[in-house]
C-alpha cells in the first residue's frame, strides 16, 4: 500500500508540473500576441474590428517623421480645394460628383515622408495603403501624387461641392482619385493612410 500511495503521489506531482508548464507556455503565447498587436502601425481596434460605419478621424502614419491624426475640424482649418469628378460605379454606370477636401499630398507633407538616402529614388518606391472602417483597402502609389510624375490631385474629401458635409454612410472623410475611370479607389469612411515601402532594394522577386 505504501508503494501504491508513493506512485500516486509521484504521478500527481508530475501532472502538476505538466499543467504548470502548459500554463507558462500559454502565458508566453498571450504575451507574444500582445507585443505583436502593440507593434502594429495602427491600433488593434482599427486592424481587427472591421465593423464599418462612421469614423471621426483619419490617421497618417507608417514611414513618416510624425504620425498625424486629423478630425473634421482639422481638415476644415486647412487649405482646401474643389474637384469635379466622373467615374463608373458598377450597375449605376457613370456617376458625377463634386467634392471639397484637402489634397492628400499636403497631409503627407505635414507628416513628413521618411526616405532612405542610400536608396536611389526611394520616394518612388513608396505606396499609400488606405484603410476604411470596414477594412476595405486600396493602394495609391506615391508617384501618382508627385507633381514631377503623374501629379494627380488625390484628395481627402469631407464635403460635397456646395460645402455640405458628407453623409454618414460615407464617413467623416473619403478618398477621391479624380483620374480613375472606375470608382473602386473612392474609399469611404477612411480610418488610416499608411506610407509603406516594398523592402530593401534591389528587389529580386
Amino acid at each position: 500500500m505504501l508503494r501504491q500511495r508513493d506512485t500516486i503521489s509521484t504521478l500527481s506531482a508530475m501532472t502538476r508540473r505538466e499543467n504548470g508548464g502548459k500554463m507558462r507556455d500559454l502565458r508566453g503565447l498571450v504575451l507574444a500576441v500582445a507585443l505583436l498587436l502593440a507593434a502594429l502601425p495602427w491600433s488593434a481596434a482599427e486592424a481587427t474590428s472591421c465593423n464599418g460605419g462612421y469614423y471621426p478621424s483619419v490617421k497618417i502614419g507608417g514611414e513618416v517623421t510624425t504620425a498625424k491624426t486629423y478630425t473634421l475640424t482639422d481638415l476644415q482649418a486647412m487649405t482646401t480645394s474643389k474637384l469635379n469628378v466622373a467615374f463608373f460605379s458598377g450597375s449605376a454606370g457613370m456617376q458625377t460628383y463634386s467634392f471639397i477636401g484637402v489634397p492628400l499630398l499636403d497631409l503627407l507633407n505635414e507628416a513628413g515622408i521618411v526616405t532612405n538616402s542610400n536608396q536611389k529614388n526611394d520616394i518612388l518606391r513608396k505606396s499609400l495603403v488606405v484603410t476604411s472602417s470596414d477594412c476595405y483597402q486600396v493602394v495609391v502609389a506615391m508617384a501618382e501624387l508627385l507633381p514631377t510624375f503623374s501629379g494627380q490631385q488625390v484628395m481627402v474629401a469631407f464635403a460635397d461641392g456646395d460645402g455640405t458635409l458628407l453623409p454618414s454612410n460615407q464617413g467623416m472623410a473619403r478618398l477621391v482619385v479624380p483620374q480613375d475611370k472606375q470608382g473602386g479607389r473612392y474609399a469611404s469612411n477612411i480610418v488610416s493612410i499608411m506610407v509603406r515601402s516594398p523592402g530593401p532594394g534591389p528587389q529580386t522577386k
